[in-house]
């Protein structure tokens, strides 16, 4: 999970539930444990998730609409 770029929106799967239009913020560590911190776009609500939960994050792709 070193990959995070100031830009781009993430999709992460925590403890079996999704979560969509994620920005990255910041990663901490304390006491040894790992997490991540990401604020959803559209709500505005900021998350923080343990690193050991994390089952599954990429990059949300745009798709063109090709009409």
């Amino acid at each position: 999970m070193n990959g995070f770029t100031k830009t781009g929106f993430y999709e992460l799967i925590y403890k079996n539930e999704r979560f969509s239009f994620l920005q990255y913020i910041r990663k901490d560590v304390i006491c040894d444990v790992c997490y991540i911190t990401l604020k959803n776009v559209i709500t505005g609500e900021t998350m923080t998730f343990d690193k050991s939960e994390v089952r599954g994050l990429k990059i949300a792709v745009e798709e063109a609409n090709a009409s």
